[in-house]
């Protein structure tokens, strides 16, 4: 059994049901991995082992009585450290946090809990969660599991890292703008963010979590794509019991053969690496063979989709990220954002014209959409998102694909 961190979250749960391997056995497994890879890493920054290895031997126990504790009976998995758990902090990688104690744990934390897992750590996070290297003053840095040059992508960088490294079965994040599907990708797993509405994200800024038109949820990274959804349907009826939203279909049954699927290989402004165009054309190829029907498709005003989001999440000079910070300085990548959020239409256009000279394409654009206020603005660009919305959709209808693949 020493290649247990080779195996899919759905075949360890196999082998613990069948007695083939005790949680325990596979619990220590997966610590001595951490242990392992860790020092180089640095993604799990804060541990859980003793309590994690009694639980392994609680849902051992349990299972010599023929009693399951749920769908991930007896499996460890690792949390961003942004997600509540009880005595350990959620410090979102600012100091003034470090003597934070939630309360109750993270609602999907929980959930995973009551189906029997287990958590054997809280990982790194980027300072406010904000940028796609993952470095903080409370915990420092962590590094690219497959070269330690690199940075693991953010912000739920330590989660992709340890993840990635085969340390962990599968981890659960956040993401707003890309958090888990960034580190899924620089560190070479699966993820999935759901649909905005379906898994709020329960992350605590300052003592509320955040709300406005533009929402972030709680996502999944692990190896194996087949564990996401195990993971997700875990989460997703948290969510139902609290909010009612919609159940999740079983998407086994879905026949692709019926399926019509638009795909473009570029949003005209950010253009992709070779590899992601080709692995997008590879799963055309993939879809195509049991018979689904293929489109080129360009969404709508792809450009204003971006406005749309920008401009709502730095709204009011992102006043909120320096009240969290409490006097600590920024690290430079949010120090830049946040200087531009902040500074006034003349700075902000002086930066414009150096970066128009140094040939800059997308600094310009981007800094455009800086600089809104009020209750109001948010409200107008929340409308927007809405309409825009409506207006994907209606071009999807009218082309009757079924879905997008980018």
């Amino acid at each position: 059994m020493n290649n247990l961190h080779q195996k899919s979250a759905i075949n360890l749960l196999q082998l613990i049901e069948n007695k083939q391997v005790s949680s325990r056995e596979v619990t220590q497994h997966f610590i001595n991995r951490i242990e392992e890879v860790n020092p180089n890493l640095n993604a799990v920054v804060i541990k859980l082992y003793d309590e994690a290895l009694k639980k392994a031997d609680f849902a051992d126990e349990n299972l010599s009585k023929n009693k399951k504790l749920g769908k991930v009976h007896g499996l460890p998995f690792t949390i961003k450290e942004c997600l509540d758990y009880l005595d350990t902090p959620s410090t979102l990688g600012v100091l003034s946090r470090k003597n934070d104690r939630p309360k109750t744990n993270d609602l999907y934390v929980e959930a995973l809990q009551n189906q029997g897992g287990i958590v054997l750590g809280k990982t790194n996070v980027p300072q406010l969660m904000v940028f796609i290297e993952c470095t903080n003053r409370v915990y420092g840095t962590t590094n690219n599991p497959h070269n330690h040059k690199f940075a693991p992508g953010g912000s739920s960088g330590g989660e992709g890292a340890i993840v990635g490294a085969k340390a962990s079965p599968f981890g659960i994040g956040t993401d707003i703008g890309g958090s888990v599907r960034f580190p899924a990708a620089f560190c070479g797993a699966c993820s999935i963010k759901p649909t905005m509405w379906r898994t709020f994200d329960q992350t605590r800024f300052g003592e509320k979590t955040l709300e406005g038109p533009i929402m972030p949820v709680t996502g999944v990274i692990a190896n194996h794509a087949e564990d996401l959804g195990l993971v997700l349907e875990i989460m997703n009826d948290a969510a139902a019991t609290r909010w009612k939203v919609e159940s999740l279909k079983d998407h086994k049954k879905i026949d692709v053969s019926k399926l019509k699927i638009g795909y473009f290989l570029s949003d005209g402004f950010f253009e992709p690496m070779t590899a992601v165009k080709r692995g997008v054309l590879e799963s055309i190829e993939k879809l195509k063979s049991p018979g689904a029907e293929i489109i080129e498709f360009n969404p709508p005003r792809f450009e204003f989709c971006e406005e749309i989001f920008y401009r709502i999440l730095t709204v009011d000079g992102v006043s909120n990220f320096y009240k969290l910070l409490d006097g600590e300085k920024p690290v430079k990548q949010l120090k830049d954002m946040m200087m531009m959020a902040s500074a006034s239409n003349w700075k902000r256009n002086a930066v414009k014209s150096l970066a128009n000279l140094f040939g800059q394409k997308n600094l310009p654009r981007l800094l455009s959409y800086f600089g809104g206020r009020g209750e109001e603005f948010l409200k107008t660009w929340g409308k927007e998102r809405e309409n825009y919305q409506r207006e994907l959709e209606s071009a999807m209808d009218k082309t009757k694909i079924d879905a997008i693949l980018s």
